[in-house]
């Protein structure tokens, strides 16, 4: 039988891996690749231990063993410190079979998951250090779990790209639609994610731009296909254009006089500029555009008397 050389391995798996999966799909994939032979399983290794899909509960397990060096897959090459070290991307998959009909009595299970593991990566010692990117794929789940159960307060301080995308196979219950309003009087996040640059959310409810208040350091923001609720025909609607958000440190020079003095002993003055119409694309995409003169937290939303926003239209500031 004709032997497929490495490379061509490494090729075949990789476009398999990166291929569009249900997690089901997936699982048996992995199963598969690693079964084929010794050197199938070292190549799936050096994949799989690059762009990392959490499918489960019980993969997470494994993938920790793994990361200790605990499967009898080390004794054809690859050992834990070197998957350790090779990750960059890290996907989870939160899912539920349904959508739920009325709220959770207590803490949903599915859920766990994310905080569970990532409260599992900030207890391992030197846990992926290059890790850049993570994902994390929610099915049937409300928006309003990843602040109400603080899921992200063990980020990983390495992660400078996060993306949330959101999927739901039913018409949404009501229930599921509202979101934290964080105000002062509300039920603000006890934790912000200072290492995020970038963030992107996919298929949830527009009220998630609120995500970008616990990012104090962001420097974009994309929506896509995201949700609203309209209370018209009092259904959830799609929006279909790509919504992105910029963030720049500084403000135009036009506005540099409009931020008073720092008087020693006073809290610091900030100016937000930001346009108030977005500029639309070719592709339809619409751009917003922020000026900030410092970073920002959650406190500038109704600290009213230290916080100015300043609205101007794009073409003052190009």
């Amino acid at each position: 039988m004709a032997i497929l050389p490495p490379e061509l391995v490494g090729e075949v798996l990789q476009h398999a891996w990166t291929s569009p999966m249900s997690v089901a799909e997936q699982k048996a994939l992995l199963s598969s690749a690693l079964l084929v032979s010794p050197s199938w399983a070292v190549t799936c290794m050096g994949i799989l231990g690059g762009d990392v899909h959490i499918l489960d509960r019980s993969f997470m397990e494994y993938y920790f063993q793994l990361l200790r060096g605990e499967s009898i897959l080390f004794q054809f090459g690859k050992s834990g410190h070197i998957l350790n070290d090779l990750c960059r991307k890290v996907t989870i998959h939160v899912s539920n079979p349904d959508l739920p009909v009325r709220p959770y009595p207590s803490e949903p299970e599915a859920e766990k998951l994310l905080s569970d593991f990532l409260y599992r990566l900030k207890i391992y010692d030197g846990a992926l250090p290059n890790l850049r990117s993570l994902k994390i794929q929610f099915q049937n789940v409300s928006c309003e779990d990843v602040f109400m159960y603080h899921r992200l307060i063990d980020f990983p301080p390495q992660v400078e790209n996060l993306e949330l995308q959101y999927a739901f196979n039913a018409s949404i219950p009501r229930w599921m639609i509202p979101m934290p309003h964080f105000l002062s009087s509300g039920n603000n996040p006890t934790w912000t994610l200072p290492s995020i640059r970038h963030l992107r959310v996919t298929g949830g409810f527009d009220d998630l731009m609120k995500m970008v208040f616990v990012c104090p350091k962001i420097e974009s923001f994309e929506m896509d296909a995201c949700l609203y609720w309209d209370r018209k025909t009092k259904r959830d609607v799609r929006d279909p254009n790509l919504i992105r958000t910029l963030f720049f440190r500084g403000l135009p020079e036009q506005y540099e006089a409009s931020l008073p003095r720092h008087v020693e002993g006073e809290p610091i003055q900030k100016l937000f500029v930001f346009t108030e119409d977005p500029v639309k694309a070719k592709d339809g995409s619409l751009t917003y555009m922020w000026w900030l003169s410092h970073d920002f937290s959650l406190g500038d939303i109704v600290d009213y008397e230290n916080v100015q926003y300043i609205s101007c239209k794009a073409d003052e500031v190009a």
